[in-house]
């Protein structure tokens, strides 16, 4: 229990990150399935530019989150590497974003799965069926970005398949992930 002059802390109360993020992935992923004919270079510096700002999302929840809970440490490596990663692009030149921007996405969406799955658990909350369709929405993930990484260049209309698929699949964990942090924070009166 809080001392009567010491605020409640609830991470739940920013539950509207993931919703954020996910509606940024599908809103990507659809564009990316839909416009594969689109400059890659306009997608990758809106890539960029989101990489900074989500990543700066994720590294002011993790300071928050370091006050009540030790599970902050995932958040502040991946809003530290998108950050990194979105201004790296950012900086260069035409010719070689194309490339770096493939891989940079590619690894991003994996390292960025693999922490869903740790934020799944923490916010799984005794539901057994929230983390199996959690776990599974991330493994698809996993499944689609391993393919793309896998021949990202030469897979042609692959590579624009595979990249939309994994960005709306990462979406839909995310916009459940918020709805899920939404629902504990009502259920538990905004102590989580």
């Amino acid at each position: 229990m809080p001392h009567n002059n010491m605020p409640t802390l609830s991470f739940t109360r920013y539950w509207w990150i993931p919703l954020i993020t996910g509606l940024v992935s599908i809103g990507f992923g659809v564009w990316t399935l839909c416009c594969p004919a689109e400059s890659l270079k306009v997608l990758a510096y809106a890539f960029a530019i989101c990489f900074t700002v989500t990543g700066l999302f994720y590294v002011g929840f993790a300071c928050v989150a370091s006050r009540w809970s030790s599970d902050w440490g995932w958040s502040l490596a991946i809003g530290i590497i998108e950050v990194i990663a979105g201004i790296w692009l950012l900086c260069l030149p035409a010719a070689q974003l194309t490339f770096a921007f493939m891989f940079i996405v590619g690894f991003w969406l994996l390292f960025a799965a693999i922490n869903a799955v740790c934020e799944s658990f923490v916010a799984s909350s005794g539901s057994v069926g929230w983390t199996l369709w959690s776990v599974l929405f991330l493994i698809l993930t996993i499944v689609f970005i391993v393919i793309f990484l896998s021949s990202p260049i030469a897979g042609g209309v692959a590579v624009w398949l595979w990249l939309g698929l994994s960005l709306i699949s990462f979406g839909v964990f995310r916009l459940v992930l918020a709805g899920k942090l939404k629902s504990l924070g009502r259920i538990t009166d905004g102590l989580l």
